[in-house]
């Protein structure tokens, strides 16, 4: 049932239309003039679903044409069907510019051109309510990809710029559009697959997927069906499944620790790599795929070659490029930073942590401590402490104990080993500061680039 509104000044039409659409199970509500039916509309918003409408209500009155010109600027999908006693070609083709459903001649055919008419308003509502609907489910799905790809950038992001961090990304930069397989070599903790992601983004495939595998955590015998899938049946009752190739399709496949591979399942992957081919377990039929390879490992893979746990033609595939990671002692300026970009993301995680500052002796500890877990290590770091500290302020009495005497002087040591150890602190932080600028840091400490140049040579500070 659909509430129709019947605009004519002719009493003995309105009654045809009105039984007529009521035998049809319609509601219909009649007015005489396009003023009342404006009113009408404004009244009861979204109740009606059509408007029949004649064209001429008499001098001094506003007509059809008026009447669907403001309709159309509140509502511009609401169906109307024009009535005319004396249609022109002009009028009919000014209706059919504003939206009109039909325009139909006040004849004896009437009845039956208003029922097909009326049919056809009742069929296009619903395609308009179908893609309304569509249109809440697209905006809908679109904010939540804007969130998701927002929160993957936030997790995928890379925090630091001294000097040995601005030579990796300039690296990622100058490799990503090469469609060519990367090698990122680093220890634990500093970040390779934050490379990884960030040279699928710097390339022709950042609108493609990023797949990820660590091959230390997948057993051998897993391995192939993880990394190529499965046909149905290929064993008693097993479902298809698509391997992480599969889902990488032109995209970028991530191989973690490719280190632990066994050399068999290296030969597989060696050709995958080169041919971009392979079978599905349990199939006979070659599979075609478009995927760049990042691999990473934090072994020794020269040692491992050396002594025959890695295939060398595999190294020189996958080392087209190789980016070496900086550990997080060799870039003791980005601390500072990474701390407070963990403060900042753990205080949005966690309901009823706030963001929190670092004292400056807490941050002299943390800047001092070497970081055997680099990145990663100093996350749980910052973490655990922020989870200790009651206050606004992460003191070194929330470090953890080797973090907390890092840097500090010992126990009992004379005045002259803690004075000596403070200037050599101050003088480390003002050339982090400067970037190892010693002009730069003589003027923050107030001494001169001699001087400072002294002070270095004392305590062997240089870039490391």
């Amino acid at each position: 049932m659909e509430r129709i509104l019947v605009v004519d000044d002719q009493p003995e039409v309105c009654a045809l239309v009105e039984e007529r659409l009521s035998d049809e199970e319609h509601r219909v509500t009649s007015v005489p003039d396009a003023e009342r039916a404006l009113a009408t509309l404004a009244a009861h918003p979204g109740e009606f679903g059509l408007v029949i409408l004649d064209l001429d209500f008499g001098p001094g009155r506003i007509t059809g044409i008026e009447f669907l010109e403001r309709l159309r600027a509140d509502d511009p999908d609401l169906p109307v069907i024009v009535l005319t006693g004396k249609g022109t070609i002009p009028a009919t083709v000014q209706c059919m510019r504003l939206g009109a459903l039909d325009v139909l001649e006040k004849d004896t055919y009437l009845e039956e051109h208003l029922s097909a008419s009326v049919g056809k308003a009742s069929a296009l509502r619903r395609v308009i309510a179908e893609n309304r609907a569509l249109r809440d489910q697209c905006r809908t799905l679109r904010q939540e990809a804007d969130y998701y790809r927002q929160r993957l950038e936030r997790n995928y992001r890379i925090v630091g710029h001294s000097r040995p961090m601005r030579a990796v990304l300039e690296q990622v930069k100058r490799v990503g559009p090469l469609p060519r397989p990367a090698l990122v070599r680093g220890e634990r903790g500093t970040g390779k697959e934050l490379v990884a992601h960030a040279i699928h983004q710097a390339g022709p495939r950042a609108h493609g997927p990023f797949v990820t595998v660590n091959c230390a955590a997948l057993p051998e015998g897993l391995l192939e069906t993880e990394m190529f899938g499965q046909e149905a049946n290929a064993f008693h009752n097993a479902p298809f499944k698509l391997g992480r190739f599969d889902l990488a399709n032109r995209g970028t496949l991530f191989l973690d620790e490719i280190g632990n591979m066994s050399r068999e399942f290296q030969q597989k992957i060696l050709r995958v790599i080169e041919y971009q081919t392979f079978e599905r377990v349990g199939g006979t039929q070659a599979v075609t795929v478009d995927v760049r390879i990042v691999a990473a490992s934090n072994a020794n893979l020269e040692q491992a070659m050396a002594e025959g746990r890695f295939r060398e033609d595999l190294y020189d595939r996958l080392a087209f490029e190789t980016i070496p990671l900086p550990p997080l002692r060799e870039r003791r300026e980005d601390i500072e930073p990474l701390a407070y970009f963990f403060i900042e993301r753990f205080a949005e995680e966690v309901a009823g942590i706030g963001p929190k500052q670092i004292s400056a002796d807490a941050l002299e500890r943390l800047r001092g401590y070497d970081y055997p877990g680099n990145v990663r290590e100093l996350k749980n770091v910052i973490e655990r402490a922020m989870t200790y500290a009651p206050g606004r302020v992460i003191g070194v009495e929330h470090l953890p104990a080797e973090v907390a005497g890092a840097g500090a002087p010992r126990a009992g040591a004379p005045l002259a080993e803690r004075l000596a150890e403070f200037e050599r602190e101050q003088v480390r932080s003002a050339l982090e500061a400067a970037d190892w600028d010693r002009g730069r840091a003589a003027a923050a400490l107030g001494l001169s680039a001699e001087a400072v140049g002294r002070l270095c040579r004392k305590y062997h500070l240089r870039r490391e």
